[in-house]
């Protein structure tokens, strides 16, 4: 089931719907996306009977206020940037709930630019803490599409020397220390979410789903689920072991690597989109496709 939580032409607060057909058909739920996903499976999922076409609402985040965002970086080797490199367990970062945004609305790129990440993101459908990975599977509700937009430049310039001992010759010395990502990753509206929450029964990770972004049309970002180190129910699993999560919250599973014709001869850490407004369409396929205007500062 596509779930959306939308507002119709007339106005309004949001209301939670069903994506069918090219219609929204509006539920008899009476909260938030949120609300219902806290429920637990106790919520009515009846349709109130109310039909709106698609281009007849605007859509919004699925989940506007989650609790918290937590999102997995350099979950697939091109990301790590080759495969013979890997890792043993999850890298984690944070995005703040208030970078949200919805479908539609606009990315504020810095003019030192921003990158787009396609991402899968779990929703939380249930308390997890200290949870197996079956366990964790079983708590989650569905997917939605994220973009982890990115400012790189922010944590280049966030770098700082430090004493720190030299793991090769146990010597303390100055180093360069890379900067942390908190700056380059919550620049308010940095965390376009959408359009739909597809009900975990309705996507089949097994054979992996095709991800792509697009900017203004081009090729930006290829690649499938199927590369992930760490699936999602891993990283909910692995997360739950210090950090219980609560119904809403998100648990992005990472990104993808850049076309040879968008990356060039950087490495993953330094592309960043030409230095022009236009649209990005990040699609996963079976989840949905998430689209957002880019205008620079």
């Amino acid at each position: 089931m596509k779930l959306c939580s939308f507002v119709p032409g007339s106005g309004g607060e949001p209301r939670v719907g069903v994506f069918a057909g090219g219609k929204v058909l509006e539920l008899s739920w009476q909260g938030s996306m949120l609300d219902l996903v806290s429920a637990e499976g106790s919520a009515s999922l009846d349709l109130s009977g109310v039909e709106h076409r698609a281009d007849g609402v605007a859509f919004r985040a699925p989940v506007e206020t989650p609790g918290k965002i937590v999102a997995a970086i350099v979950n697939t080797r091109a990301m790590l940037g080759g495969e013979e490199v890997s890792l043993d367990r999850p890298r984690l970062d944070m995005k703040a709930p208030s970078t949200v945004v919805g479908p539609g609305d606009t990315i504020r790129a810095p003019k030192s630019g921003v990158r787009p990440e396609v991402e899968l993101a779990a929703i939380v459908g249930r308390r997890v803490s200290r949870a197996s990975v079956e366990a964790s599977e079983e708590a989650v509700y569905g997917f939605t599409v994220l973009n982890d937009v990115t400012a790189p430049k922010d944590s280049k310039d966030d770098a700082y020397e430090a004493y720190r001992r030299d793991k090769a010759t146990g010597e303390i010395r100055k180093m360069m220390m890379r900067g942390p990502l908190f700056r380059s990753k919550n620049h308010d509206t940095f965390c376009p979410m959408g359009p739909f929450l597809v009900t975990k029964d309705e996507v089949d990770l097994r054979g992996g789903l095709r991800m792509t972004t697009k900017f203004e049309g081009s090729l930006v970002q290829t690649g499938s689920t199927s590369e992930y180190i760490f699936k999602p129910a891993e990283i909910v699993s692995y997360v739950s072991n210090f950090l219980t999560l609560e119904p809403g919250d998100v648990v992005s599973c990472g990104s993808v690597g850049w076309s040879k014709e968008a990356l060039g001869g950087l490495d993953p850490t330094e592309y960043v989109l030409p230095m022009r407004d236009g649209t990005l369409e990040l699609e996963i396929e079976g989840v949905g496709t998430l689209r957002n205007p880019v205008a620079y500062e």
